[in-house]
């Protein structure tokens, strides 16, 4: 992924981003990664699960 990231520009990133928000895309991935947490499915850090969950209000508000 990293290499991936270092391979657009700021303003390509930045446009993703809005792309994500704009479609609703990014609520839904965060949904989705939620879920495997929720369910087992993945593992991960529970700083970062509470950083997607803040995440996910922002944006339901929106």
């Amino acid at each position: 992924m990293e290499a991936t990231l270092n391979k657009i520009t700021l303003d390509e990133y930045r446009l993703l981003v809005e792309l994500l928000i704009s479609q609703q895309y990014a609520i839904e991935i965060i949904c989705s990664e939620l879920n495997d947490y929720e369910i087992g499915a993945k593992t991960m850090e529970w700083d970062r699960y509470k950083r997607l969950i803040a995440l996910y209000e922002k944006l339901r508000i929106t």
